[in-house]
């Protein structure tokens, strides 16, 4: 092949790929959070409800921000400064100009769920967040006029929210947007769905919205939806309890027998291939089997061994990609072991401040104290001081792990380098945020007391000094007495 070819050939690939190229850019400011961290993530999958982090950032001292990422569909993403988040939806290649802030007064007696207020700086009426909070707002006036309707649970709302949905999407054609359509269609198939429907032949006498009536209006022949958020709540709701039901009463479909026997998912996808609403669309009846499995996973009548095998199955073989990640996602959910007082302390893998991995087994033979901190936590802060001096009391005896939450790992070592008496075992948390989960870190600090023996004997244990200002809080000298005496 010429030089002149190649050249070329790389062009067209170049021009290819820059064309489908997805680059979002979310930017803005937040001058109540200049030099904070700014963490973006979203939901791996709504199903199993899997967060991932995208990328975070620090807020510059003038209180701007900017994130760059690539995104392949819609999606709801979220930004979190401390303890306080958002929401919105990104579009790819799209750009996003917000300003942020927070409100005491919206968010008084708010504890675990702080929000912060999101302000779209430039704002077009039919970009797609308008159009959302548009719908969202006519939809709670709808319910609101119509409540006592509702209450009647007799489908008298029925025909009022039909002609409700018909006007939504009448409304939402000038977006030119499939996702708004789709958000306002699942939106209100969840609340049909929640109207009484059923099976029953004497719905059928009276013409009523079937169950099968809306399986065939919002699931049969249409695509599964697996980045709309009011898609996967309809098609759970609308499916509670199913997977189970059809292994129990229907005959001959051999669910439970594919999976407490043979462990199969070869096996299970026969059964469910034998399901009349399912037989005709292979992606919509492994959806639904991964949902299922999701379903039962914690029901004492199904082997759980076997449901992660089956798992494993799709997730090695399965012909479409967004199902092995689901299934991932899945089996992770579900193996996560049972966290407090007499279980195996998570193991973790973290870099200390000299950027050399550190393991928790290392510490074995002696009690470990471990604190989840970070820089904005002033609680976390104030404690440090007391940490010190149960330290120096305690050193010889017990182990005190401090693992800093902030993303920036610079953090970590600007503390320590202002606070050089703090001299003791302090861990990075770096991309484990696994770590969290496993140690069921809501708030910080967060303190973790674990025995010789790398079991669990406290969590959450008493914080340093916690009796002084906390009488209600375990004291943790007495439990480090009645673990080292």
């Amino acid at each position: 092949m010429s030089k002149a070819k190649q050249t070329l050939i790389l062009l067209f690939i170049i021009c290819v790929s820059t064309l489908t190229a997805s680059t979002t850019i979310v930017k803005g400011n937040s001058k109540g959070f200049k030099d904070k961290e700014l963490v973006m993530y979203t939901y791996s999958d709504y199903l199993s409800s899997k967060k991932e982090q995208i990328g975070f950032t620090t807020i510059t001292a003038n209180g701007n921000y900017n994130f760059e990422f690539d995104t392949k569909a819609t999606k709801k993403v979220f930004l979190q400064i401390e303890d306080k988040t958002t929401s919105f939806y990104v579009k790819p290649g799209e750009i996003y100009n917000i300003n942020l802030s927070y409100s005491e007064a919206y968010n008084k007696g708010r504890v675990y769920d702080k929000q912060l207020s999101l302000n779209f700086n430039f704002p077009v009426p039919n970009e797609l967040n308008q159009q959302i909070s548009k719908f969202n707002n006519k939809f709670d006036d709808f319910f609101n006029n119509n409540k006592l309707l509702f209450t009647k649970r007799d489908r008298s709302v029925e025909p009022k929210l039909k002609s409700f949905k018909t006007k939504m999407l009448k409304e939402a054609e000038i977006s030119n947007s499939n996702f708004i359509k789709n958000y306002i269609n699942y939106s209100i198939a969840v609340t049909e769905s929640s109207l009484d429907v059923s099976y029953k032949k004497s719905d059928a006498k009276t013409n009523q919205n079937l169950k099968g009536n809306l399986f065939l209006e919002y699931i049969h022949e249409q695509p599964v939806l697996y980045y709309n958020p009011e898609y996967t709540a309809f098609f759970k709701a609308f499916f509670r309890g199913e997977f189970k039901e059809l292994s129990l009463k229907v005959k001959n479909y051999d669910i439970s027998k594919a999976i407490n026997d043979k462990a199969s998912y070869l096996a299970l996808s026969e059964a469910l291939q034998r399901i009349p609403f399912l037989n005709r669309d292979d992606e919509l009846k492994n959806y639904f089997m991964l949902n299922g499995l999701l379903e039962i996973s914690k029901d004492s009548f199904f082997t759980k061994k076997n449901i992660i095998k089956i798992l494993n199955d799709i997730k090695s073989t399965s012909k479409y990609p967004t199902h092995k990640i689901i299934a991932t996602n899945i089996i992770e959910k579900i193996t996560l072991k049972k966290f407090g007082s007499g279980s195996e302390a998570p193991q973790f893998n973290l870099k200390n401040i000299n950027k050399e991995l550190i393991t928790l087994n290392q510490f074995e033979g002696k009690p470990v104290y471990i604190n989840f901190w970070t820089n904005w936590s002033i609680p976390s802060q104030i404690e440090m001081k007391i940490m010190e001096v149960l330290h120096k009391k305690y050193k010889n005896k017990i182990h005190f792990i401090s693992i800093c939450a902030d993303n920036d790992f610079n953090k970590m070592s600007s503390f320590l380098s202002k606070n050089p008496e703090y001299n003791w075992t302090f861990l990075h948390l770096g991309n484990n945020r696994k770590t969290l989960a496993n140690y069921n870190v809501i708030t910080y600090p967060t303190y973790i007391l674990i025995d010789e023996h790398q079991t669990i004997y406290k969590a959450p244990a008493g914080r340093p000094g916690g009796t002084a200002e906390r009488a209600t809080e375990d004291n943790i000298e007495r439990d480090f007495y009645d673990l080292t005496k």
